[in-house]
């Protein structure tokens, strides 16, 4: 479907600058959105490192107050008689417990440590502080203590959280522990360590320290949850989400909503130096999802007024354009119809004064175009004329005509029909369409029927040859090309010779068909050679007085088959003299 060029303009305008619009208001929109994004991300980030910095500071004082009980003396004999004998000495496992109890009072710097057990190398417990403990509780059998026994530094071991059931009154709290090995240094043998095991409450340290209680604090051991706040917004998949996340080894990333909480988080994540764990800073994503929001109405809404704005300024830029364009196609419309004398009115505008002067120049040559096509027919004229011209030489035609009367007077009857037959051939191949192509095989045979006439005249004393590639046969080339080359040779290279020979062969070289007509009568003398070369050349057919024969076929090759083709005489003393037409395939 056509459209007007104003349309078009209106169109084209409109459309590039509504994509830069949308392009810029796209980058304007995502650079707010991921710079209060980062903004975000700093933000939590400086809180979990906050976080990292007091509880690394908690947990080393906690880990050298644990050291301290767990390598103190009393605390090492004490264990160490309970782990080297069967039957128990009441009066010294009194003594013990004092100073057990004294040692581990020890503890109590650290106000959040809510219990402390000391357990035997039977895995069971031997001494306590704080709530008491279930008799007989084996921790060897509890998974949480046997992976933070396999786990981190070998002089001491975090726990994540598990459950309290090994004490008496808090069986259904959760709680972190450290567990510190109970090493007897002047003990040889290897033996199943003790264990100094305290539980601690992480809340009062995993705080959002700015104040603004938009933001929580996770504790993870790499996979599993070590802590989360009693008043944590996440829903249980999401919580399992973190912990998909954190396997790939990601420093930040976003959970999704789901149905149990419609809000997305940034989680930011830091690994403590101290316990190895990840700690995780949770912020919900609903002020960065609201500004997203507000971002986008106001970026969709510019960009509307601004579309709008780049339609009316495409109209009227549009109109500017063409106003001036209309002028133009009407005076073109003026040529069209025949006018000569139409002008052109100078206007503000270059391109379009240039467009006037060129039309101008157009005007004056439509003219010399007009003259140079009708003498350019003429010319073609002329050069169809001359084809007619030559078609049959007279002087060709009175000879053969003159040899069958000679012939009827003697009663050589059989000559008579045979002449007549063969000029019967010639008239009929030359005369009738002799502007139409035809193949080598029938050229080559209208040539061979004009050597045998001209042979009645010469008693027989020119002989052929005619040679052709098989696959040239029915190669098309105009009709009457290589007969006036044979009627050439046979007027000039003849004309002091009793007899002659002339060889016609046509060679497939690839890209170009050579014919080659060859006599072997009189040598073209080089001057005369190099002149009509020159001529064939690049001198112009309808100018010439001279060998207008060779000329004509050359300037109908060029027509023919292009610049290329032509023709070009050989001779030379010793040799014989050949005109070779050369056509491109």
């Amino acid at each position: 479907m056509k459209i007007s060029l104003r349309k078009q303009i209106i169109l084209s305008f409109s459309t590039v600058f509504i994509l830069l619009i949308v392009i810029f208001g796209g980058l304007i929109l995502n650079y707010n959105i991921s710079n209060y994004q980062k903004q975000s991300y700093d933000y939590v980030q400086k809180i979990v490192k906050a976080n990292i910095s007091l509880s690394d500071n908690y947990l080393e004082q906690l880990i050298n107050v644990s050291k301290i009980v767990a390598n103190d003396s009393d605390i090492l004999k004490a264990v160490t008689y309970r782990n080297s004998v069967e039957e128990v000495d009441y009066s010294v496992e009194l003594f013990n417990q004092r100073n057990v109890a004294a040692k581990i009072k020890q503890l109590d710097v650290l106000n959040d440590i809510t219990n402390a057990l000391i357990i035997g190398n039977d895995d069971e417990y031997l001494y306590y502080y704080g709530t008491s403990p279930v008799r007989g509780y084996n921790f060897g059998t509890q998974e949480w203590f046997t992976n933070a026994n396999l786990m981190g530094n070998k002089y001491f071991r975090f726990t994540n959280f598990h459950p309290t059931d090994y004490l008496l009154n808090d069986k259904n709290k959760q709680t972190v522990s450290v567990i510190v090995p109970i090493l007897n240094s002047n003990q040889y043998s290897i033996s199943k360590p003790a264990y100094l095991m305290c539980d601690f409450n992480l809340d009062p340290i995993m705080v959002d320290s700015s104040g603004k209680g938009n933001s929580q604090i996770a504790i993870f051991d790499g996979i599993n949850p070590v802590y989360f706040s009693n008043k944590s917004w996440l829903s249980d998949s999401q919580k399992l989400e973190i912990s998909h996340s954190l396997t790939k080894d990601q420093k930040s990333f976003i959970i999704s909503k789901t149905k149990d909480n419609p809000v997305s988080y940034l989680v930011v994540n830091e690994t403590s130096k101290v316990s190895g764990w990840s700690i995780l800073g949770i912020m919900p994503l609903t002020e960065i999802e609201q500004m997203r929001s507000t971002n986008t109405t106001f970026v969709i809404v510019m960009i509307v007024i601004a579309c709008i704005l780049v339609v009316f300024l495409s109209g009227w830029i549009s109109r500017s354009i063409l106003v001036p364009m209309n002028g133009l196609i009407k005076k073109f419309n003026e040529i069209a119809a025949g006018r000569r004398d139409v002008s052109f009115k100078e206007t503000r505008s270059i391109e379009i004064n240039s467009i006037a002067i060129t039309a101008d120049n157009m005007l004056n040559n439509i003219n010399r175009l007009t003259d140079e096509i009708i003498e350019e027919q003429k010319r073609l004229a002329t050069a169809q004329f001359k084809v007619l011209q030559h078609q049959i030489n007279p002087h060709f035609l009175n000879n053969v005509l003159q040899s069958i009367k000679a012939m009827a007077i003697c009663g050589d009857v059989e000559s008579v029909s045979r002449a007549v037959t063969l000029l019967g051939k010639i008239l009929s191949y030359s005369v009738y369409n002799p502007y139409e192509q035809v193949g080598l095989k029938e050229e080559l045979s209208y040539t061979e029927s004009y050597i045998l006439l001209q042979n009645i005249r010469f008693n027989n004393l020119i002989t052929y040859t005619i040679d052709c590639d098989d696959n040239l046969q029915y190669f098309s080339v105009p009709k009457l090309m290589i007969q006036p080359l044979v009627e050439n040779a046979i007027e000039h290279g003849f004309q002091t010779h009793q007899e002659g020979h002339i060889t016609i062969v046509v060679e497939d070289a690839g890209h170009e068909i050579y014919i080659a007509v060859t006599n072997n009568g009189l040598i073209v003398d080089t001057a005369e050679m190099n002149r009509i070369n020159q001529m064939l050349h690049s001198q112009d057919t309808y100018k010439q007085n001279q060998s207008i024969g060779l000329l004509n076929l050359n300037q109908r090759l060029k027509s023919c088959f292009g610049s290329e083709a032509g023709l070009q005489i050989f001779s030379r003393e010793g040799m014989n003299t050949s005109i070779i037409i050369t056509i491109p395939k």
